[in-house]
């Protein structure tokens, strides 16, 4: 017996029809963009946290001798004389402190764009602390802040700024809202502090406002 007449048939190779290359090319780029959609907000979130912790770190060890997360009314929180002057980059503005919550973050200043790059953020057209007006902070709650919704009314809020100096803000207010029918990001005649962030924890379609009133 000869080896033609042992040897398999060749198999011809069938050839994929463009259509169906098509399909297969529309598919993969479908999971490729579910998949950036689905890990973009992640490495955001993740982008924050360290931000987030080195900006805290800079404003912890640049200069400031001030406990983070002091006791308002505590000689550490409220003098001046045992702290330096903030050394820390010029975009960390202010240590902002939920002490009921164990809370502490530095804000930038400036607008809404901030918050592209870190957490926190006080606009840079509303009062300082401590000033009269309304100090306007805004802030995501991930990744650092998932129980801020437990901040309640009574409970006091900490801004310390560059020159070492701790203000302490009462809450007077909380509302839950649609972010349409956020009006409290105004201009007041008080010593106000208002603070906004989303809700619910990663869907974000509400908004928590507090407004809050300085008492030291």
């Amino acid at each position: 017996m000869t080896a033609s007449a042992t040897s398999p048939p060749a198999r011809s190779r069938r050839r994929i029809s463009p259509i169906r290359a098509t399909i297969a090319l529309a598919g993969l780029g479908l999971i490729v963009a579910g998949l950036v959609v689905l890990l973009g907000p992640i490495l955001e979130v993740w982008q924050h946290a360290r931000a987030d912790s080195a900006a805290l770190q800079q404003w912890k060890h640049g200069g400031s001798n001030a406990l983070v997360g002091a006791a308002p009314g505590s000689e550490q929180a409220n003098s001046p004389s045992n702290c330096a002057p903030s050394t820390s980059p010029s975009d960390n503005y202010a240590l902002v402190t939920f002490p009921s919550l164990g809370y502490s973050g530095v804000a930038g200043n400036g607008d809404w764009n901030v918050l592209h790059q870190r957490s926190m953020v006080h606009y840079s057209d509303t009062a300082a602390p401590g000033q009269k007006g309304n100090v306007i902070i805004a802030f995501h709650r991930e990744p650092n802040y998932e129980n801020v919704d437990h901040l309640a009314v009574s409970d006091v809020v900490t801004v310390q700024d560059r020159s070492c100096h701790t203000y302490t803000y009462r809450i007077t207010d909380r509302w839950v809202i649609h972010p349409q029918d956020v009006t409290q990001l105004v201009p007041t005649d008080g010593h106000d502090l208002t603070l906004i962030t989303c809700t619910p924890w990663w869907r974000d379609y509400d908004r928590i406002v507090w407004r809050a009133s300085l008492v030291a």
